[in-house]
């Protein structure tokens, strides 16, 4: 484990022992409804597809693959399978499923029904197969040579070369298996009528609105301690907050961050702080001028006062960047934080250096939700304060990515959460950048190959020592090229009514909510 992660370890035990007081004495107890508010809600729970982090909570809730993501100590734990072996080449993979389970619709789990759900989506004879189900690329399918069911307790999986990061991408809700009865009775439309093996089931889903789950009775590691959970969507942050203080809602990461003051004084919530898993970035397209020029994108990064931005815009909830991995990941390199320095006489010697008549113009696009309106248009006086001309361009989050995929974003500002405890869950939104619709369009720069290269490296290099290596000279040459421009990394607060006990901070911080400990103190 590395001292950063102890230490924050250490930090979040300290302030859960102060928040809770004498409540973490207590004995968990069964029963009640927990509310969970949600930024949206998609139309289907199809883990071929995003759904909005709504729909991930769901599925997060609702499924199991065949390991779990233990975010805490950056490994995975026992999923469907009970134990596994990786061959000492690192290409095959023997998972020992547990005996005695069942899907949600009494389907028993077997080899053979997870090797049919985990080949879905390469196989166009399945009746739920739909063209272009692009979450499972996550899964690596690429790379597998064979996955077989040798029996009903054992699956073989060959893979055609190391990925360091297979047995991890499991976790993630795109490796979430479906029951083969949904899948042969609804066809393509499983999605509005998901089987799972996780401890929630589906009751009732109302499409774009909300999810009222109760719990799996036969849940292999026991039924979990909720009745129920409700996973409900509200418009926007104030009507989330309105909810929370108004008693209707018990846990949410999306009410505004500008009212913690407020609730931190309330008696019967509490705010918890999160692990710092979410990166906060401008990305640069390099194919486009003026960040074609790296003098611009050098002088963006010095304009910018990144703590002003996290104290005003983000109410001090997040910590100065260095990279763009993050302090929790494997090969983490403290020493970028030196980039983060806001040096505004610096950034202006950057672009009269660069040629360009003053001031230049550049456009910022964002989201119009959460904390981005106003983190932009703190961007924006940092960087006018410079030489910049800025018009900012505020959209809705499928306009906003709709001009990404369109290549026709300048800088654009966003996020990337961390679904899996690995650095390759980062490095992979490079990979990315090299296709059309990425933000950064990266493929223009001169190092696109060695980029590229050393993000291939970093996923079929098994070696943990190896690893660290690759992950800080890539971190060493993002920042010479300056594609990403890093705001911080995001610790959110976790609201939660008092009556919720024993939430997971570390997964809930990026994005992952894991409720099967959860219990309500009544």
């Amino acid at each position: 484990m590395s001292k950063m992660r102890f230490f924050f370890k250490l930090l979040v035990v300290l302030l859960l022992l102060f928040v809770l007081g004498t409540a973490s004495a207590q004995e968990p107890q069964y029963g009640g409804t927990l509310v969970f508010g949600a930024e949206s809600m998609g139309d289907s729970f199809d883990i071929g597809f995003w759904h909005g982090f709504g729909g991930v909570h769901v599925i997060d809730t609702i499924g199991e693959g065949l390991v779990r993501a233990d975010f805490e100590n950056g490994g995975a734990l026992p999923g469907l399978a009970e134990s596994w072996e990786i061959s000492e080449d690192g290409l095959t993979y023997t998972f020992h499923i547990r005996a005695g389970m069942s899907f949600h619709d009494g389907e028993p789990v077997t080899a053979g029904a997870i090797v049919r759900s985990m080949t879905r989506p390469i196989n166009p004879e399945d009746p739920s197969y739909i063209e272009g189900m692009y979450m499972y690329g996550n899964q690596g399918t690429s790379n597998w040579e064979s996955i077989e069911a040798t029996d009903d307790h054992t699956i073989v999986l060959q893979l055609l070369q190391p990925n360091a990061t297979q047995l991890l991408v499991f976790s993630r809700p795109d490796g979430a298996i479906i029951s083969p009865k949904a899948m042969d009775e609804y066809g393509t439309e499983v999605g509005l009528n998901m089987s799972m093996a996780g401890p929630y089931k589906i009751e009732r889903f109302t499409p774009g609105q909300e999810a009222v789950l109760a719990a799996n009775e036969n849940y292999w590691a026991g039924r979990p301690y909720i009745d129920r959970i409700v996973i409900r969507a509200y418009p926007d942050e104030a009507g989330i907050l309105a909810a929370l203080e108004a008693g209707e809602i018990d846990m949410t990461l999306y009410a505004p961050f500008t009212s913690v003051p407020r609730l931190q004084n309330s008696d019967h919530i509490r705010v918890e702080v999160g692990a710092p898993l979410v990166d906060l970035f401008a990305g640069a397209n390099v194919s486009l001028a003026p960040l074609d020029n790296l003098l611009v994108r050098q002088a963006v990064n010095y304009a910018l006062d990144r703590e002003t931005l996290i104290e005003a815009g983000l109410n001090g909830f997040a910590q100065m960047p260095a990279s763009l991995l993050g302090p929790l990941d494997l090969g983490f390199d403290a020493s970028g934080s030196e980039i983060s320095s806001y040096d505004p006489e610096r950034a202006r010697a950057l672009l009269e250096e660069s040629g360009l008549d003053l001031p230049v113009a550049l456009e910022v696009a964002y989201e119009n939700n959460r904390f981005w309106p106003q983190m932009a248009e703190l961007i924006a006086a940092d960087l006018e304060a410079v030489g910049f001309d800025v018009t900012l361009d505020r959209l809705d989050a499928g306009s906003f990515w709709g001009k990404v995929g369109d290549g026709q974003t300048q800088l654009s500002i966003n996020q990337r959460s961390t679904f899996v405890p690995d650095p390759h869950d980062k490095a992979i939104l490079m990979a990315r950048a090299g296709a059309e619709g990425s933000q950064t369009q990266h493929q223009a720069l001169e190092a696109a190959e060695a980029i590229d290269a050393l993000i291939s490296a970093g996923i079929s290099t098994v070696d943990t020592m190896e690893r660290e290596a690759i992950y800080q000279e890539l971190q060493s040459l993002l920042l010479e090229q300056l594609p990403y421009i890093y705001i911080g990394y995001l610790t959110p607060p976790i609201f939660v009514n008092q009556r919720v006990q024993n939430v997971e901070t570390f997964g809930t911080a990026g994005g992952r909510i894991n409720l099967r400990e959860v219990w309500l103190a009544e």
